[in-house]
C-alpha cells in the first residue's frame, strides 16, 4: 500500500498543475458561453431593450442548389453587421414567403420572381417587402388576379438560380418570370474559379459552348461532420468561426490586386477570368429565358441596383479602405452597360434600376436606399424596386397583354 500511495501521490502531484491549466480555461470559457446564451436569449426576446443578437433560422444541405432554408420555421434573421434584425417565416417550400398552393387559381396571372438575398428581401419585415408590396400594387390596378411568388435564395447566382428554376419552378406554371441580376457580384458567384466555394453547383462551357454541371459537396460529407456541427452549437465557437471566417474571406477577396473580387466587377477592362466568367452568365441567361418558355412563360431580366454605384459616398469610402484601388481605372456602369449591350444583341427583355435609384438620391440628398456596411436594401430601398417594377410591368407588359 505503501508503493501504491506514494505512486498515486507522485502521479497526482505530475497531473495536478494539467488539471489546474484545463480548469483554468474551462472555467472562463463555461462563464462565457452561459453569459453569451443568457444574452442571446434576452435578444432573442428582446428583454431590457437588448435586440436579437444572432440568426436562428436553420438551413440545410441542399442537394440540387446548395445551402438552403429548412421549410416550415420561423426565427430570426440578424446579419454579422447587426444593423437590423428581422423576423422572417419560411413556407413549406423553403422560401421566405407567404404560403402559396402548387395549383393556379382561376383566372390568376402568376409571377415568379427569381434571384439572390435581395428577392429573399429578409432585411425588412414581410409585409412591407418589395414583392409583397408590388402584388398588393397590381391588384389594385389590373382586373385580374395577380400572384407574385418570390423564390430568393442567398449566396446564389444565375447558376445556381438557373437550377431552382429547373427544379423548383417549372410546377408553379408561371405566366411571367422577373429574373433578378444583382450586378455586384452575379458574375463572379457564377465562376467556380473566382467564387472558390465547393459547396455550391457551377457550371462550365463544354467544346460546343454547351452548359456542363459541376457537382458540388454537402457540408455532411465533409470529415468528422457531426461533431463539427455539435461544436458550432457553442456560442463561443460560433463567435470564433464567425471572426476566422471575415478573416479568411478578407484573405480571400483582398488577394486579386489587393482589394475584393467584387470591385472588380467595375474595371473598365476585366481580367481574363470576369470576362469568362461573363461569357458563361450570359449563356447562363439565355438558358433561364429559354427554361422559361419550355414552362410557356415570358422571361424579362431585371438589374438591381448596387450600393457603391448609387451613394458616392460609399464607393469613396470603399476606396479609402483599399488603397490598391486608386491606381485602377474604373467604371461605376461598366456591368450594366454589358448586360444592356448583351440583351440588345440576343433581343432580350431587361428593365434596369440603378438610374431610378441614382435619379431619387440626387433629389434628396440625404436619401439612403441601402444598408451601409452589408449594401442590401433598406425600406426605402425595397419601396423603390417595388415602384420601379410596378411601373414597368403596366407600361412596358401589361399593355402588350
Amino acid at each position: 500500500m505503501d508503493l501504491f500511495s506514494k505512486t498515486y501521490k507522485k502521479l497526482l502531484s505530475k497531473l495536478s498543475p494539467l488539471i489546474l491549466i484545463f480548469l483554468g480555461f474551462l472555467l472562463p470559457l463555461t462563464s462565457i458561453e452561459i453569459g453569451l446564451r443568457i444574452y442571446q436569449a434576452l435578444g432573442y426576446r428582446q428583454i431590457l431593450s437588448i435586440t436579437p443578437q444572432r440568426t436562428t433560422l436553420r438551413f440545410y444541405d441542399n442537394k440540387t442548389f446548395g445551402n438552403a432554408l429548412v421549410p416550415n420555421q420561423e426565427g430570426w434573421f440578424v446579419p454579422l453587421t447587426k444593423e437590423y434584425f428581422t423576423w422572417v417565416e419560411v413556407n413549406s417550400d423553403g422560401w421566405p414567403d407567404i404560403e402559396h398552393t402548387v395549383k393556379k387559381q382561376e383566372n390568376t396571372f402568376r409571377i415568379i420572381i427569381l434571384g439572390d438575398s435581395f428577392v429573399e428581401n429578409m432585411q425588412v419585415s414581410l409585409e412591407n417587402r418589395f414583392f409583397r408590396k408590388l402584388e398588393k400594387m397590381l391588384n389594385e390596378k389590373l382586373d385580374k388576379n395577380i400572384e407574385i411568388i418570390a423564390v430568393g435564395r442567398g449566396n446564389t447566382g444565375t447558376a445556381q438560380q438557373y437550377i431552382i428554376l429547373k427544379n423548383e419552378v417549372a410546377r408553379y406554371k408561371p405566366d411571367l418570370v422577373l429574373h433578378m441580376f444583382l450586378t455586384a457580384n452575379d458574375i463572379k458567384n457564377n465562376s467556380q474559379k473566382l467564387q472558390e466555394d465547393s459547396y455550391l453547383p457551377y457550371f462550365e462551357l463544354d467544346n460546343k459552348g454547351e452548359l456542363k454541371l459541376i457537382p458540388h459537396k454537402l457540408h455532411s460529407q465533409r470529415k468528422l461532420a457531426r461533431f463539427k456541427e455539435a461544436l458550432k452549437k457553442l456560442r463561443t465557437v460560433k463567435l470564433i468561426l464567425q471572426a476566422r471566417q471575415k478573416y479568411f474571406e478578407y484573405k480571400k477577396h483582398t488577394k486579386f490586386d489587393g482589394f475584393p473580387l467584387e470591385y472588380h466587377v467595375y474595371e473598365k477592362d476585366w481580367s481574363p477570368d470576369y470576362r469568362n466568367a461573363w461569357e458563361l452568365t450570359k449563356t447562363l441567361i439565355r438558358a433561364s429565358r429559354d427554361e422559361s418558355k419550355k414552362m410557356g412563360a415570358d422571361y424579362i431580366l431585371v438589374t438591381l441596383s448596387n450600393n457603391e454605384q448609387v451613394h458616392e459616398s460609399i464607393w469613396e469610402e470603399i476606396k479609402n479602405t483599399y488603397p490598391e484601388m486608386k491606381n485602377k481605372d474604373f467604371d461605376l456602369e461598366k456591368p450594366d452597360k454589358e448586360i444592356n449591350t448583351f440583351c440588345k444583341k440576343e433581343n432580350l427583355t431587361c428593365w434596369q434600376m440603378l438610374d431610378t435609384f441614382k435619379k431619387y438620391v440626387i433629389e434628396n440628398k440625404s436619401a439612403k436606399t441601402h444598408n451601409r456596411l452589408e449594401g442590401h436594401w433598406n425600406q426605402l430601398g425595397s419601396d423603390l424596386a417595388a415602384k420601379f417594377l410596378f411601373n414597368n410591368l403596366l407600361e412596358n407588359y401589361f399593355t402588350t397583354k
